[in-house]
This record gives C-alpha cells, structure tokens and sequence, in this order.
C-alpha cells in the first residue's frame, strides 16, 4: 500500500473547486475495495445527531450505500468538509490506516491504495472531468523554514516552524509562469 495525500491547492486553495463531486468519486470509487466503514458528523446543524455510525457496507450497494451517506453527511452538517469518514477493508484495529481515511478536515486526510487501485481511482476522477493529481504520493511535499521577515517569522524560524507545500502548491506559488516545478 502506497499513502496518498490531498493535493490541496484544488481541496483548499481553489475558490471555485467542485468539492462535493471530488469527494464523492473519490469515495464511490473506494468504497469498491471496503466492506466497512465509519462515519461521523463533527459539526452538525442544531438538533442533528452526532452520533457516529459504523457498520458493514452492503456486498452488491457499496458505491450507492456510500454515495448516500454523503449526501447525509453534507445535509446534516454546518461545515461540509469536517467530518469523519473511514472506509476499510475490515474493521480494522486502531494502528492500521483505512483505504479511505478523513479524520476531520480535508487538510488531514489521506488514501492508502495500491498503485493499480489509485490508478483505478485518477480514471474515474479524470471520467468525471477532476484533476489527475488530487492526490500525490507522500513524500513528494516540500518542506521549507517558514518564510518572510517579520519577527514573527525570525521567530517561527528559530523555533524550527516550517511551512508545507503540496506539489501543486509549491509549482502555482514558486513558479507561476511555468506548466511544471523543478523537482
């Protein structure tokens, strides 16, 4: 299993970034690998439950079944992108990481696929008109002492403080005249 983390200058940086259909692709097609899952609203609208909901997902509807409890997801929550939702092939043990593994924000989260499932996962973004690079391989960020000149940031540098770009990142902030970054 390869761990693959959230190309965030789409979940995050981009204003206009079709969210709700990433994530729904991004899941609907993990979901075809899992046969459990977990699920959690941390922000509810008022008199909502918050009570989390765990199970086996049904052997012929696992696409559909996990499908809707998005939809369930976002209607019942204040803030569509905190949530927690784990898709497993098991249940597993607190130690192993799912498939699909959201603990809370978009900027936490990851995948952890082998290379013909992620492969399987970019054709079925670029199907559905996403970007190929969603996600990107860990180990692939760029890690920098946090910038600028301010005392703030003299301080943040000299406590060790760094400041993270994800690829995509790091190519539209550091190069942005160029198609690709000098990795």
């Amino acid at each position: 299993m390869v761990t693959y983390l959230p190309e965030l200058f789409y979940w995050q940086d981009m204003a206009d970034f079709p969210f709700e259909r990433a994530m729904r692709v991004t899941a609907v097609t993990i979901a075809r690998w899992c046969t459990y899952y977990y699920a959690r609203l941390i922000a509810p609208l008022n008199g909502r439950s918050a009570r989390p909901r765990a199970g086996l997902l049904p052997p012929t509807e696992r696409e559909t079944f996990v499908a809707h409890l998005l939809d369930t997801i976002w209607q019942d929550s204040a803030t569509p992108e905190l949530f927690t939702l784990y898709l497993h092939q098991a249940s597993l043990p607190a130690h192993e990481a799912a498939l699909f593994d959201h603990p809370d924000d978009t900027c936490c989260w990851s995948l952890h696929l082998s290379p013909a499932q992620f492969a399987e996962l970019v054709a079925a973004w670029q199907a559905h008109n996403l970007p190929a690079d969603l996600f990107y391989p860990a180990g692939r960020e760029h890690i920098i002492p946090w910038p600028g000149q301010s005392l703030w940031a003299r301080l943040w540098r000299r406590l060790g403080v760094t400041r993270v770009y994800t690829p995509r990142q790091w190519q539209a902030y550091h190069f942005p005249n160029k198609n690709s970054s000098p990795d």
